[in-house]
């Protein structure tokens, strides 16, 4: 698996000069787990994305962010 997952979503952060920490510390988690959801190691909740979505970019679509996650859903899907 690709190490770098969520290319939308590590731009807008880049942008907002955001890091994993901040992420993390939003979702209630530690940067190691928050990092492995990025990388795809662990899986990333729904409720996650929009958590992160919500908190630090109210203005873009959640399925702008976390692109690759749902092309990948709808590839299960069909």
């Amino acid at each position: 698996m690709n190490s770098i997952r969520f290319a939308n979503l590590r731009a807008e952060m880049a942008r907002h000069k955001l890091k994993i920490e901040d992420l993390a510390e939003v979702l209630g988690l530690n940067r190691v787990t928050v990092g492995y959801k990025l990388s795809g190691k662990n899986s990333l909740l729904l409720h996650e994305a929009f958590i992160i979505k919500n908190t630090f970019f109210p203005d873009k679509d959640v399925i702008y962010l976390f692109e690759e996650l749902y092309k990948e859903t709808i590839k299960e899907v069909s």
